[in-house]
């Protein structure tokens, strides 16, 4: 209980929810670049199997608010521009966001500025690529879901370690003091169960809401939905690096306790 306590003053102390905020902010600015690669990507690939963006966007595993938008998108002319376009943009952007996680787990870890990681190209590409892999994970277990309940449960479950595990190398190119990678799998636990719970909110609760609120708000409702569907994968984010760090530094201060 004490540590629980202890990773509650750590998130106000840090002012986790103002991180959260700029972090969401950050991700909202990726997607952009994003969605001109993936607009591109199903255009193309519904002109070559003789499908509608629509289909392509449902045979990719685009659900909800992304197909509906980016399928609507893919429709249009200039696609080939929009790859060209995108992909570099996407790249500066993921900087951005690595710039940003970086900046985040510092203040969190309380570390010095002299140790902290550079966000060169190779950890850009990195992390992007990881980024990338996140939806795949979740799209295989909403299948699964869709096949039937009890393959969806264990899909589900299953689906907590492949997103833990993803998380668990990004954190490991991020500050962490001298804390070893096996100090970082507490937070990548935390972070596996909390995309599990988020992806069951925003496919049952927060999607179905914004569009049949969608001919009332229009795009702005749409959008306010990514925003707080956004700010609550960036509490995650920061919540996972408060348990990593609370704990580490528990650890750490009984081991002296103890050589002594």
């Amino acid at each position: 209980m004490a540590a629980v306590f202890e990773m509650v003053d750590r998130d106000g102390e840090t002012a986790g929810g103002i991180i959260a905020c700029a972090l969401a902010y950050k991700l909202f600015i990726w997607l952009l670049p994003l969605a001109l690669v993936v607009v591109a990507g199903l255009g193309i690939t519904a002109d070559a199997a003789g499908e509608s963006p629509q289909e392509a966007a449902e045979s990719a595993g685009l659900g909800g608010l992304v197909s509906t938008s980016v399928a609507s998108a893919a429709s249009g002319s200039g696609r080939w521009y929009a790859l060209v376009v995108g992909v570099p943009v996407l790249i500066y952007v993921t900087r951005s966001v690595l710039r940003a996680l970086i900046g985040a787990h510092r203040l969190i870890w309380r570390g010095e500025r002299a140790s902290v990681p550079k966000p060169t190209v190779p950890a850009t590409l990195r992390l992007l690529l990881l980024l990338l892999v996140l939806p795949f994970v979740s799209t295989i277990a909403t299948a699964l879901r869709d096949r039937s309940p009890g393959i969806g449960v264990l899909g589900t479950l299953l689906a907590i370690l492949p997103f833990a595990g993803l998380w668990l190398l990004v954190t490991m190119g991020l500050p962490h003091r001298d804390a070893p990678w096996t100090a970082l799998i507490p937070g990548a636990l935390v972070f596996g169960f909390g995309c599990e719970l988020l992806q069951v909110v925003l496919a049952y609760f927060l999607v179905p809401y914004a569009l049949a609120k969608q001919g009332t708000y229009g795009a702005l409702g749409v959008a306010a939905a990514l925003l707080f569907g956004l700010y609550l994968i960036s509490r995650l984010v920061v919540a996972a690096a408060v348990v990593n760090a609370t704990l580490w530094e528990r650890r750490s201060s009984r081991e002296p306790a103890a050589a002594a």
